[in-house]
């Protein structure tokens, strides 16, 4: 087998925060640029080097090795580097675009193509998340593994064996992002979520059908417009949800950007979206649908 590349998008969890971790909860998600790098070529002995801030020693790197060590029936062996730098800023903050599932991505499908093993699309992108659920300690929807897998935008099912289903965003809109005030641990605020559900399982109940309904009212959405009352509602039941699990999601939303089309995305308030195009001028981080899921490099 000849040496070979492959690169694999970030994520954005655009409306569903927290829904997704449920079953049956749906989560309106797109794969966007940068890309994670994977370098691969055989070797007799298993080699990864993953390049990123904190990269040695990641569980990303043992839970994929574990779980396609498990599927293919014996250990990995080949060379692998894999480079998510280009999701970090120069001080070394994650840009909160989804790196840990774009690089489980990529290393999962390098090992099973190291392996000479070629399963399912399917079959591929649930290991992906098993191994990503695997790093940390069981939990994690799959969403973002499964957006930079597949590429473009979708509606996501969350559950033990989550789906995906192709979608498009409605006609008119243009996603902007910009930085909440400090990174949020992901883990802890899923942990809080948690925690919170136990303790109100009815007013979780309430929750997850007020954002599903909300979810499936912006896929039915053609235009921005037809979209206002969805995003004001998945931006209202986020603020809420916040307050109660102790994780904010309030968003200061700078100037150039309409704050009726703001919203925090994915946990907390580390991370904002604006949906609606920017005031003409305004420097704005414009992010695309990256149309292209995991990509072997031709």
């Amino acid at each position: 087998m000849n040496p070979f590349r492959a690169t694999v998008p970030g994520n954005i969890l655009l409306l569903g925060e927290y829904a997704v971790l449920e079953e049956g909860g749906l989560g309106f998600a797109l794969a966007v640029d940068p890309r994670v790098r994977l370098e691969a070529e055989p070797a007799p002995s298993l080699q990864v080097q993953a390049r990123w801030p904190g990269g040695s020693g990641s569980p990303l790197v043992d839970a994929s090795v574990a779980c396609v060590s498990e599927y293919r029936g014996r250990a990995c062996t080949g060379s692998l580097l894999v480079d998510s730098t280009d999701f970090f800023s120069a001080n070394g903050r994650k840009s909160g675009l989804g790196s840990s599932a774009a690089v489980t991505v990529a290393l999962v499908c390098g090992l099973l193509r190291l392996s000479g093993r070629d399963p399912a699309p399917r079959d591929a992108a649930f290991l992906a998340v098993k191994a990503h659920r695997r790093a940390q300690g069981g939990r994690g929807s799959g969403y973002d593994v499964l957006a930079s897998f597949h590429g473009g935008a979708g509606l996501f099912h969350g559950g033990a064996e989550p789906s995906w289903e192709t979608a498009a965003l409605p006609r008119g809109c243009e996603l902007s992002l910009f930085p909440g005030p400090s990174p949020v641990s992901t883990a802890g605020a899923v942990g809080r979520y948690l925690e919170w559900k136990e303790r109100s399982p009815a007013a979780a109940r309430d929750f997850l059908e007020a954002s599903n309904r909300a979810v499936r009212a912006f896929c039915a959405a053609r235009s921005l417009e037809q979209a206002r009352d969805s995003v004001d509602a998945c931006r209202k039941i986020g603020i809420d949800l916040g307050r109660e699990i102790g994780v904010p999601a309030e968003m200061a939303v700078p100037p150039g950007l309409d704050p009726a089309w703001c919203k925090a995305i994915g946990a907390g308030n580390e991370l904002g979206v604006c949906l609606a195009p920017a005031e003409p001028g305004f420097a704005s981080k414009r992010v695309h649908a990256a149309v292209r899921g995991m990509e072997w490099d031709r």
